[in-house]
């Protein structure tokens, strides 16, 4: 008939720990394209076996991002407003502030191969216009060159003309 319905997984505090230490060791976002399921999945089975219990990786993937954009949320607002005492900062808040850290520099990464492999393919292609554009140039030269040549022996007078100037030179 149907699924049958599933236990929903309560996250506590020692799971949110243990996702995030899975995490910083797996890198999900570190990979390369194609990637992104089975590190995914790699987390969920890690912490799956960790407390014997069945935890899908959409599951942890969607807690996951829902405590990045819970922190980041809260760390704007502390940094706006600001809290004016000095709280203890817990693993947690150190391992989502890394991982934030390290997502951004990843995707700055990326976005700088992106545009490096871009300007590249802009440069090669102003370059191959420009080769182009020289060949036709060349082929343009190289056909005024022969059409002028047979012009000059194509004219019987102008044939005649330099005979008769050689002839002249070579009299005298």
């Amino acid at each position: 008939m149907g699924k049958a319905m599933q236990k929903q997984l309560a996250w506590s505090t020692d799971i949110d720990l243990a996702l995030l230490r899975e995490v910083v060791r797996v890198e999900p976002y570190d990979g390369e394209y194609g990637t992104l399921t089975a590190r995914w999945k790699a987390i969920a089975s890690s912490l799956s076996t960790l407390f014997e219990c069945e935890i899908p990786y959409r599951s942890a993937r969607d807690h996951y991002e829902f405590m990045v954009e819970t922190f980041k949320s809260t760390d704007k607002a502390q940094r706006l407003w600001g809290t004016g005492s000095d709280e203890e900062v817990t693993e947690q808040v150190q391992l989502l502030q890394d991982l934030v850290d390290r997502r951004a520099a990843t995707d700055e990464a990326k976005k700088s191969k992106k545009d490096k492999e871009q300007k590249k393919r802009d440069s090669l292609e102003s370059t191959g216009s420009q080769l182009c554009l020289e060949a036709e140039q060349r082929v343009v030269k190289r056909q005024r060159s022969v059409s002028s040549v047979t012009t000059k022996k194509e004219d019987p007078d102008a044939v005649a003309q330099d005979l008769l100037e050689f002839e002249k030179k070579k009299a005298f």
